[in-house]
């Protein structure tokens, strides 16, 4: 029993050495698990979603052949042609060479639409691209929310080996406590100064210590292979240097200011109602005139050129109107969800918040309750060395004084995950 002690201690100290802050945890877990490549991939699927709607930008080349006969004679023709569509202007350029067997010159044109009213500023060609860069910045935002749902997942188990490796501490000293008082009860039953039912009960104690050291080792040692296996390293180096004591203390003064300009989720409902904005500009653009000025030049057998002005409307323009009233509806949604969204954000921020201040009093009160059973756990062992008290008061007591420790060490792990968990809620965990 003496070797498997000293195993415990000597895993618990050179884990020491080996032992993983949060940070070094975090830019691990980070680097080596597939879900942040996954991340990564979604990031460019939207980056390149936003460069394909930009396509109405390119260049647009054509080409045409033709042959006919007519009249027995053998007529053949060709055509080029390139059009591009002037995004920040809304004006569509063409050019078009064209020439043929019929006549002795090329007909070359060049024809330049400029939208008036209706258009303008390209205004609606525009549109798409846009809202496919806001909607790309909405999509950055989501996946950092699921990458910090992904990591506080993963340090809640980084706390739990940190609480897995306390046990096992505890339980180390337990059993070898109990080892001590079994040898010492066996010594004075040798001397017959105590009965053998002494004997029995320090017996039963060192067995039930050996038990909870067992399941200590157990719930250790599962938890780092799982750890080691989602982090890709050895199980034997993965132990947590997590100070699990360590009290926090909020650097934010005004919780729903904090809320409503950082995190990512009033980010998220901000460019949400960016999209409706930009949106609601274009669909009050279309309520108004097709109205185009035209003009041409080019050369045929003489020189070309030409002006003019495009003008059309559909009378009532239903469909323009009943558009933008649908937007104005859907941004006023918008901004009353984003309301609602901040009010959620900061009940479930001052919730957590008082949390970590009313489990910071517990961990004070069991710092108290543990000096009072080492006391009582002294003075057991006085009086049964003075023969005024039975073992089983001893054993009770230094039994007292371990669940109190372990019940510490639970409280501890509680405070630390309601810690991560408000961290998280006001954007500060990454």
């Amino acid at each position: 029993m003496n070797k498997i002690l000293s195993f415990s201690i000597i895993l618990l100290c050179t884990s020491n050495a080996l032992a993983m802050t949060q940070s070094e945890f975090v830019e691990r877990l980070t680097s080596t698990h597939p879900f942040f490549t996954q991340q990564g991939l979604d990031q460019q699927v939207s980056q390149l979603n936003y460069t394909a709607s930009t396509a109405n930008q390119d260049w647009v080349l054509g080409s045409s052949l033709d042959s006919k006969n007519q009249l027995n004679n053998q007529i053949s023709s060709g055509s080029i042609s390139a059009t591009h569509n002037l995004v920040d202007t809304g004006a569509d350029v063409s050019i078009t060479n064209t020439w043929t067997d019929a006549t002795t010159s090329d007909q070359f044109l060049v024809n330049y639409t400029q939208p008036l009213l209706k258009g303008f500023g390209g205004i609606n060609d525009r549109l798409s691209s846009d809202l496919l860069r806001i909607k790309t910045e909405i999509n950055s935002l989501k996946l950092k929310q699921s990458e910090e749902a992904f990591v506080l997942s993963q340090l809640f188990k980084l706390l739990d080996l940190s609480n897995a490796q306390q046990q096992l501490s505890l339980a180390a000293s337990r059993l070898k406590l109990a080892g001590q008082e079994l040898k010492l009860v066996k010594d004075k039953f040798a001397q017959s100064v105590v009965d053998k039912v002494d004997v029995l009960l320090q017996k039963d104690a060192y067995q039930r210590a050996y038990q909870q050291h067992l399941q200590a080792e157990q719930d250790l040692d599962l938890l780092k292979q799982e750890l080691a296996i989602t982090l890709d390293m050895p199980a034997k180096s993965m132990m947590s240097d997590y100070d699990l004591y360590q009290l926090y203390h909020s650097n934010v003064d005004d919780l729903p200011k904090h809320l409503k300009m950082y995190t990512t989720e009033m980010q998220t409902a901000k460019l949400e109602q960016a999209v409706l904005i930009r949106q609601l500009n274009s669909d009050k653009n279309n309520t108004q005139l097709q109205l185009d000025l035209k003009l041409g030049a080019g050369y045929d057998t003489d020189d070309i050129w030409n002006v003019g002005l495009g003008l059309s409307y559909p009378l009532g323009n239903t469909k323009a109107k009943s558009a933008l009233e649908k937007t104005q509806i859907e941004l006023m949604k918008a901004k009353e969800n984003a309301a609602e969204l901040l009010l959620k954000l900061t009940v479930k921020a001052s919730v957590l918040e008082k949390k970590v201040a009313h489990l910071a009093k517990l961990l004070s009160s069991y710092q108290a309750r543990i000096e009072i059973a080492k006391s009582r756990a002294q003075e057991e062992k006085r009086r049964y060395e003075l023969g005024n008290s039975p073992v089983s008061f001893v054993i009770s007591a230094q039994n007292n004084v371990q669940e109190v420790r372990s019940n510490y060490a639970q409280a501890a792990l509680s405070y630390q995950k309601s810690v991560l968990e408000f961290q998280a809620a006001i954007d500060q965990l990454l």
